[in-house]
C-alpha cells in the first residue's frame, strides 16, 4: 500500500497532474531516501552470513512448495552478478533465486514503482470512476495466481509471481487510487459512525483469519498476491480517520519513517538473535566460544532456539530501526540530497517528516 502514502507526499493536491517540486526533486528525494537502506543492510547481512560460516555462493531456489525448496551453490561469476544486481536494487527482476537479503526484493520493486510514479499517479488520480478502477486493479492483481493454483511451481515462474515488479505494480497503483478516494472523501462512509468502523475492523479481522486458514491449505499465492488487498485498504482507511494526540502523532511519525529501515534490517537482526539464542542453548562459556568460534557455530547448527525471548527481539528490532534511520540513514540521505540537488543542508532541516516528504 505504499502508493497511498507516496501519492500524499509526492503529488500536489492543489494542481492535479503536477508533481510537487517537479520530477527531479521527486526522484532525488525518493532515491536518496531508499538507496542507503539496502546498501547498509546488504553489508550487515553479508557480515552476519560470513560470521555464521554460511558460504556466500549458497542461494535458495524460489518455490511455493516450501518442503521441496533447496539450495544451490553457484559459481563465482553468477554469485558476483547476483551481488551486483542487489547493490543496484535490481534483484526483484531475477526470478530464480531468493535475494541475498530476502526481504529486500520489495525495496527493489519500490524502486521500479518510483520510476513509474510521475507518469502513473496523475493519470490514476484523474480517473472519473476511481472506485471501479480500484476493483479492476484488484482483480487484475489476482489473475497471476490462477497459474499458481494450477501448481505452476517451477522456480523461475514462482519468482516472477512472488517478486516481479510488473506483477506487483497493481498493488502500488491501488494504493494511489485509495489515496484519491480518501482525498475526495468518497470512502468516508466506511468510518462515518462507530458501528461502521467496528464492522470494517471485523471485516479486516475475518479476512486475516481467512488468510491464515488459506495458508494452512496451500493458499500462499492468493494470500501473497492480492486476496488481502481489500482488507489492507480498509485497515488503512480506519487508521487514517483516527485522531491522535500530538505526542502520539510524533511517535508514530518516527516509527513510520523507520518502516523501510525495519523491513531491510529485521532479518539480519533476527539471524543474530537466533544465533545468540543457539549459543546460549549449548551452554558453552562465551570466552571459550570466542577462542573456538567455528566450533561453537558448528555445535549450535542443530539447536532449535527458544522463542521465549522473541518479544525482546521485536522490541529491540523496532528500537534499532528507529536509531538506524535517525542516526545513520537520515544524515546520509540529507548529505546525498544536498549534493544532488545542490541545496545547503540547512534547507532540509525544516522537513518535519524526517525525509519522507516529497
Amino acid at each position: 500500500m505504499t502508493g497511498r502514502g507516496r501519492s500524499d507526499i509526492g503529488h500536489d493536491g492543489q494542481q492535479p497532474g503536477v508533481l510537487r517540486g517537479g520530477a527531479k526533486r521527486f526522484f532525488v528525494n525518493r532515491l536518496t531516501n531508499l538507496y542507503p537502506i539496502p546498501w547498509i543492510s546488504l553489508a550487515l547481512f553479508l557480515t552476519v552470513g560470513v560470521a555464521g560460516v554460511n558460504p556466500l555462493n549458497r542461494f535458495s531456489l524460489m518455490t511455493l512448495d516450501r518442503q521441496a525448496g533447496g539450495f544451490e551453490y553457484l559459481d563465482g561469476m553468477t554469485t558476483l552478478a547476483i551481488i551486483v544486481t542487489t547493490v543496484w536494487m535490481l534483484q526483484a527482476w531475477q526470478p530464480l533465486y531468493e535475494a541475498i537479503n530476502p526481504p529486500s526484493w520489495s525495496l527493489s520493486a519500490l524502486l521500479f514503482f518510483y520510476a513509474c510514479f510521475p507518469w502513473l499517479a496523475p493519470r490514476l488520480l484523474s480517473l472519473r470512476r476511481p472506485g471501479l478502477a480500484w476493483v479492476a486493479l484488484w482483480l487484475g492483481y489476482l489473475t497471476p495466481v490462477v497459474f499458481a493454483v494450477q501448481h505452476w511451481y517451477a522456480p523461475a515462474s514462482v519468482g516472477l509471481l512472488y517478486t516481479n515488479p510488473l506483477i506487483r505494480l497493481p498493488e502500488f497503483a491501488a494504493g494511489i487510487l485509495l489515496y484519491g478516494l480518501y482525498r475526495e472523501r468518497s470512502v468516508d462512509w466506511l468510518c462515518s459512525t462507530p458501528a461502521r468502523r467496528a464492522a470494517t475492523l471485523a471485516f479486516v479481522a475475518l479476512s486475516f483469519i481467512g488468510g491464515v486458514k488459506a495458508l494452512e491449505h496451500g493458499g500462499f499465492g492468493w494470500v501473497h498476491n492480492g486476496a488481502l488487498l481489500p482488507s489492507q485498504a480498509a485497515l488503512i482507511l480506519v487508521c487514517a480517520h483516527v485522531t491522535m494526540p500530538a505526542a502520539v502523532a510524533r511517535l508514530t511519525t518516527r516509527l513510520g519513517n523507520a518502516a523501510l529501515s525495519l523491513f531491510a534490517i529485521h532479518l539480519p537482526l533476527f539471524l543474530i538473535f537466533t544465533k545468540l539464542g543457539k549459543l546460549l542453548a549449548i551452554g558453552m562459556d562465551p570466552l571459550q566460544c570466542v577462542q573456538q568460534f567455528t566450533a561453537c557455530i558448528n555445535a549450535s547448527r542443530d539447536i532449535v532456539p527458544s522463542m521465549a525471548l522473541y518479544p525482546a527481539y521485536l522490541a529491540g528490532a523496532v528500537v534499532t530501526a528507529v536509531v538506524f534511520q535517525e542516526q545513520i540513514v537520515a544524515p546520509l540521505r540529507d548529505a546525498l540530497r544536498s549534493r544532488l540537488s545542490r541545496e545547503p543542508l540547512q534547507h532540509r532541516a525544516a522537513d518535519p517528516s524526517g525525509g519522507q516528504a516529497g
